[in-house]
């Protein structure tokens, strides 16, 4: 009985520690620790299309310990949107004036920060869409992911 008692406190103060080095490594990344298996981030989103047509969206990411996430943002021509992706690569946005996206960025890790760039089309028009989270939740680290993109006409 004893024995276990031991285990189960071993266990719980593990835990604890692995909880305060994550929440450690999240606050060097700008997220907070919501939940023991969620962290809440900055995030920016840069949708770049042919033409010159752009859209820039702020708000936060909430990423899962399990490597999916969702996220909410805003933008001044799409209005709010939310959405999220799965850890297999799924993203979806949906935006209060119709705009609807879903795109397959690949399988995804839980990272605290990064960008995320994918090409397409769209309503018939190419696009460029950098998505900055953690540190890199700002507009000049999702142009310069856009700019240097393949895909980009920029």
């Amino acid at each position: 009985m004893f024995r276990k008692v031991v285990l189960i406190a071993l266990s719980a103060i593990s835990v604890s520690g692995c909880e305060v080095a994550v929440m450690a490594e999240a606050e060097k990344n700008q997220g907070q620790m919501t939940s023991m298996f969620e962290i809440t981030f900055p995030a920016t989103m840069l949708v770049a299309f042919d033409g010159g047509t752009e859209e820039l969206l702020d708000g936060k990411l909430i990423g899962h310990a399990n490597g999916s996430a969702k996220y909410d943002l805003t933008g001044p021509v799409w209005g709010h949107c939310t959405g999220g992706f799965t850890k297999a690569g799924i993203s979806t946005l949906e935006c209060e004036n119709g705009m609807k996206i879903t795109v397959d960025i690949g399988p995804q890790k839980p990272k605290m920060s990064g960008v995320n760039v994918v090409s397409g089309t769209a309503l018939g028009v190419a696009f460029v869409s950098a998505f900055g989270w953690g540190n890199d939740a700002n507009e000049g680290a999702v142009r310069a992911a856009v700019k240097s993109h393949p895909a980009s006409a920029t």
